[in-house]
């Protein structure tokens, strides 16, 4: 049986979601101490307090349980999980506020999961699934940078003779590769200052008026 996909898990009995869920969290645990290619499954199913045979109820693999681990990522990510009293609060606030909270999110979903976003971009490298939910998330990032620029040059908040796709390429990839260096990587920053240099690169390049 392959992973049970997001409508289906709204269909799981509770005591079945709440078992899929612990297998998840054991997997995590697993993950981050042993690496992807040496976890077991035999680890995570005893980790989540089942018996072996109940993993293969929810996943087909190590690497299908991992790719789960990675849509749950994604959503954070990008918010698709997010209430609709947060979106209507983000929705009034000045462009700039808008980015620095965009940007302090981005950070902190990769300081919680930097451990799996590295094992998640090595994957990448020779499994199709990873790679390919890889490039979904970047041009998930892509895209909706690009709406915010688009945005903010129709109301006169930006530079509107920058092309809004380039730059958001630019810009994401910017903030992108930063995050993977300092979590993925291990540098040691300061999430304010990072966070505040972050949104001052991007409304400098954008030629967005931040008083």
């Amino acid at each position: 049986m392959t992973d049970v996909d997001g409508a289906a898990v709204a269909v799981l009995t509770p005591r079945a979601q709440r078992t899929r869920a612990a297998l998840l969290a054991s997997a995590r645990k697993v993950f981050e101490r042993d690496g992807f290619h040496n976890a077991r499954i035999t680890d995570i199913a005893d980790g989540a307090k089942v018996a072996h045979g109940t993993f293969y109820t929810y996943f087909d693999s190590k690497e299908t349980i991992f790719l789960a681990l990675v849509d749950d990522m994604i959503a954070d990510l990008f918010h698709e999980n997010e209430d609709p009293g947060t979106a209507r609060q983000q929705s009034g606030l000045e462009p700039i506020e808008r980015l620095e909270r965009s940007n302090r999110e981005y950070l902190k979903v990769y300081r919680d999961n930097g451990r799996l976003i590295a094992l998640w971009e090595e994957l990448a490298t020779h499994h199709e699934g990873a790679k390919a939910r890889l490039d979904q998330g970047l041009q998930k990032y892509v895209e909706r940078s690009e709406r915010q620029i688009v945005r903010l040059q129709a109301e006169g908040r930006a530079d509107r003779e920058l092309d809004p796709h380039y730059a958001a390429r630019a810009l994401t990839g910017m903030v992108y590769r930063f995050a993977y260096s300092w979590f993925g990587q291990g540098h040691d920053y300061d999430l304010d200052k990072a966070v505040d240099s972050l949104t001052r690169l991007w409304a400098n390049a954008l030629r967005m008026d931040q008083d």
